[in-house]
């Protein structure tokens, strides 16, 4: 069985070094201490410690585009404790969101009260340093998590894996010269007719050369393709109709025509990797001593301790302190959105965002957090749609769910 840690504070809210649950919830039923919070657990005792231990506790932070790693390890005299290891989940909706916001506002500007278009008239675009808000929004989700994981326990320094990623020899395929970096890899004056004379004048597919020519994006711009020469290939009208909706069955032969690696996949999330990164660095300075390492030296730590790799076990690496096992208890994170366009606000006193556990008739548990409510009307009985770390259960019965926690900042599930 994992062990579990249980946060610790004393009658004056002074950060404890954390015990394990099974004497947390003793000194709760021996009136010693108080529940405060039930995920992550966190109790308060009846007295004042005076002299409490020292040892140094370390966070480290394996921080990536849609996964973040996070453990709090503990270096003792004579071993290292992994007292907390947990995936946070990032929001991928907010680039989705931002885009239909933009359209309501232009449609409320062009129709409701018309005025010619302005251009960087907001004082916010033109912040010097500005994030934009889906970057921004994952960087503030570690810096919640951290905010929030220092009232609870006593972090002596915070270790952060220092990602570089040259974005421009991703999409040329090799390490650009200097000089090269200050020339557009993208051809911006004519981008199409870059690709239709690289490719002779002629349909790279058939052959065909006096038709009208179409230029295809190889990967999808729906599917994070961008607009490279390298990504771009001429087609016929006929050759192109036949790709539309099976892009990716070409995708291969057409990037082995061209001789190229192909769009790199990962494009989108290593921008959003590098972006902002001086940002989070400073924000994490300034609630405990920070020190970076590399993405090198993770790997080489985690083969060395024989650990296997996960965004959990990253971050163990990154502490620098070899644990003595990993057997702890593992969650994932999910920063909690506010805002909730619902019709209903209560179901059978269950709210949204609630932490609920039901079991199917197969004897399967699952536990999670609430999505969506549907009250009971007429012969519909009351039900619930709650998304768990494996399951998104639908349309459950509200009467047999159990209420686990009511979370107010952070989804805290705990990993199977």
């Amino acid at each position: 069985m994992s062990k579990e840690y249980s946060f610790v504070i004393d009658a004056n809210g002074k950060r404890l070094d954390p015990t394990i649950v099974q004497n947390a919830w003793r000194l709760v039923r021996q009136k010693k201490a108080v529940l405060v919070s039930k995920y992550p657990m966190t109790i308060q005792l009846a007295k004042v410690v005076e002299n409490e231990n020292r040892d140094e506790i370390r966070v480290g932070i394996d921080d990536g585009a849609e996964h973040v790693g996070i453990a709090l390890v503990q270096k003792c005299q004579t071993r290292n404790k992994v007292l907390l290891k947990a995936t946070m989940e990032h929001r991928s909706d907010v680039g989705k969101k931002m885009t239909i916001r933009r359209a309501y506002r232009r449609y409320h500007r062009c129709w409701k009260r018309h005025r010619p278009a302005r251009f960087d008239n907001r004082g916010n675009s033109r912040k010097a340093g500005r994030l934009a808000p889906s970057i921004k929004q994952k960087r503030q989700a570690v810096i919640r998590v951290a905010g929030h994981l220092a009232k609870l326990v006593r972090i002596d320094g915070f270790r952060l894996e220092d990602v570089a990623i040259d974005i421009r020899a991703l999409t040329d395929g090799y390490k650009p010269y200097r000089w090269q970096y200050q020339r557009s890899n993208r051809l911006d004056e004519n981008l199409r007719k870059a690709a239709i004379l690289r490719d002779g004048g002629r349909c790279r597919e058939c052959g065909k050369e006096n038709c009208r020519l179409e230029v295809h994006h190889i990967t999808t711009r729906r599917t994070n393709g961008r607009d490279t020469i390298s990504n771009l290939i001429t087609l016929c009208p006929v050759c192109h109709d036949r790709t539309k909706g099976r892009e990716e069955q070409f995708a291969e032969r057409y990037y082995a025509m061209l001789g190229s690696k192909g769009n790199p996949n990962g494009l989108k999330y290593a921008a959003h990797v590098m972006a902002g990164k001086t940002w989070l660095r400073a924000e994490l300075a300034k609630r405990a001593p920070l020190a970076l390492t590399t993405g090198g030296d993770t790997a080489n730590k985690r083969i060395d301790w024989n650990i296997a790799k996960t965004h959990s076990n990253d971050a163990v690496c990154i502490t620098g302190l070899k644990p003595e096992n990993l057997d702890v208890q593992e969650w994932t994170l999910k920063p909690i959105r506010h805002q909730s366009k619902g019709k209903a606000s209560e179901v059978l006193g269950f709210h949204h965002h609630d932490i609920v556990a039901y079991t199917f008739k197969n004897g399967e548990r699952y536990e999670g957090y609430v999505t969506a409510m549907y009250p009971e009307a007429g012969k519909r009985k009351a039900a619930l749609n709650f998304q768990s770390p494996t399951k998104h259960c639908k349309r459950v019965n509200a009467r047999k769910c159990r209420l686990i926690y009511r979370p107010s900042k952070i989804f805290w599930l705990r990993c199977a």
